[in-house]
């Protein structure tokens, strides 16, 4: 139930929601619960987004679930009289009074020690009102309070990393396997518990590419757990990047033996695997070895054919890449297959089937943002004036929804350019590059919007810059043909 349920078992789902709402409220205080979430759209809107509880579905006021959900496994099992002080305070937290279901927690916590400290409890109701704020602040405070439950250092450690502070995550994660060595009231919580600091130290090793110490951690997940594929190729790229490609490719060949019949169309086999790998290490004799074996092999595999699509992307290959794509269009409508479809057509200049493909996409839900980005770049490539209006208001209501977003920056920049708005373009594309971190396309964007206005050097640099990338990007040929011109415009005399 859940004044037992461990907030580890969703941190990673509702934590990542969480951060990216970036909602900041004094967890203290009643104006708490004014941060509530709104409602949210369909789950079918974004796959990854986290399912958090029906609380966030409803209109009316925030409130955790009334009913507690069926317990989990390390649940400890709860009496009558703790299943009253249990919903004691939970309606004195859905009435707004925190210190009410504290101290009913506090009561429930010490006549039951397997609980799951009341901090720990809060932590979990504000997750589902979606304050990360709350959510913070009942942490720490748990830190303070319950120094023997390892579970709040964990989840701060999650945190942590999610943010990005690789050094507060490694940190707080061996505290809490300081703690959670010690502890003993609940051995299923504390199996899940070890089970969640071994995926952290396996995150932030691979994150800092200390590859022994990530290895050490699959290697006890797989005592604590068992084999299982997942697993299996998490060890086989960890030993890859140790230059053990022959152990890497035996793990691989055995995952694909756990793999579910289920999952192995969305899971690359090994040889595509391999290939993957060989191309990030920038071996590409082993990279096409491999990719062609994996293709050979399983012709049909659609994350095969997308990795032989974005390979041959790579390598401005464009029959390939259009070949590859209409495979998999033959076979599957879907929306994933569609933008790939897209994306191609873009590559290939062909706008009006990447304008169809997006369109559909889009028409299926409208709330796909990398859709949305791909229907406003191709049709504000087409010499039609409503197409490149509309254009400019798909790629507005992405920014609108992620205004610091540079990709969604970018492409606003080049649909406003395309519509004649130079200077606004020009605006929207400083925005796209204001943090230094410049995409190819954001690049080639704004040299083009420069080169009308006179501005040659700084297009120059900004091309250089786009043509320096590895990520393939649909106008690599135009940005070396524009370098390449402007190699003859004699250099600007600074004003």
């Amino acid at each position: 139930m859940l004044a037992a349920r461990p907030f580890v078992s969703r941190a990673s789902r509702t934590l990542a929601l969480l951060l990216a709402l970036g909602f900041c409220v004094d967890a203290t205080s009643p104006s708490a619960f004014a941060q509530n979430a709104k409602p949210r759209a369909a789950a079918s809107a974004n796959k990854s987004a986290p399912r958090t509880a029906q609380v966030a579905q409803a209109p009316s006021a925030p409130r955790p679930a009334a009913t507690p959900t069926a317990p989990v496994a390390d649940a400890p099992k709860l009496s009558a009289a703790e299943e009253a002080k249990y919903q004691e305070a939970l309606q004195r937290f859905n009435s707004q009074n925190l210190a009410g279901a504290l101290a009913s927690l506090r009561e429930l916590a010490a006549s039951n020690p397997a609980a799951t400290p009341p901090r720990l409890i809060l932590a979990r109701w504000f997750a589902e009102l979606q304050n990360p704020k709350a959510v913070r602040t009942s942490l720490e405070l748990a830190t303070e309070e319950s120094p023997n439950d390892p579970e709040a250092f964990l989840s701060l450690a999650e945190i942590a990393f999610l943010e990005g502070s690789l050094t507060s995550a490694e940190l707080l994660t061996l505290q809490g396997q300081r703690v959670l060595a010690r502890y003993d009231a609940n051995p299923t919580r504390k199996q899940n518990l070890t089970r969640k600091a071994l995926t952290l130290q396996l995150a932030y090793s691979n994150a800092r590419r200390r590859w022994p110490a990530a290895q050490e951690a699959i290697l006890a997940l797989i005592k604590l757990d068992g084999e299982t594929a997942e697993l299996d190729r998490a060890l086989g790229r960890v030993l890859f990047q140790q230059n053990q490609e022959d152990k890497a490719r035996e793990m691989f060949a055995r995952a694909d033996k756990l793999t579910p019949a289920d999952a192995a169309s969305t899971t690359l086999p090994a040889d595509a695997l391999l290939s993957q790998l060989y191309a990030e290490r920038g071996d590409l004799v082993n990279a096409k070895k491999y990719l062609d074996a994996a293709l050979k092999a399983s012709p049909k595999s659609v994350p095969t054919l997308v990795l032989s699509i974005s390979t041959a992307l790579e390598e401005n290959d464009l029959e390939t890449a259009w070949t590859r794509a209409r495979q998999l269009y033959a076979n599957d409508k879907s929306a994933d297959v569609l933008k790939i479809y897209g994306k191609v057509a873009l590559f290939r200049s062909d706008y009006s089937q990447a304008e169809a493909a997006f369109q559909e996409v889009v028409r299926q839900n409208p709330l796909d943002a990398e859709a949305v980005a791909g229907l406003a770049l191709a049709l504000c490539e087409q010499d039609d004036a409503e197409k490149r209006k509309r254009a400019v208001q798909y790629a507005t209501s992405n920014v609108q929804k992620q205004a610091n977003n540079r990709d969604y920056l970018a492409t606003l920049g080049w649909t406003l350019y395309r519509s004649g708005e130079t200077d606004a373009a020009i605006q929207v594309l400083q925005q796209s590059v204001a943090d230094g971190q410049i995409n190819a396309a954001a690049a080639y964007y704004f040299a083009v919007a420069l080169v009308e206005k006179g501005q040659t050097e700084a297009a120059k640099q900004l091309l250089n810059a786009a043509l320096a990338t590895k990520p393939p990007f649909a106008k690599r040929v135009a940005a070396a043909a524009l370098a390449q011109q402007l190699k003859s415009t004699p250099a600007q005399p600074q004003k």
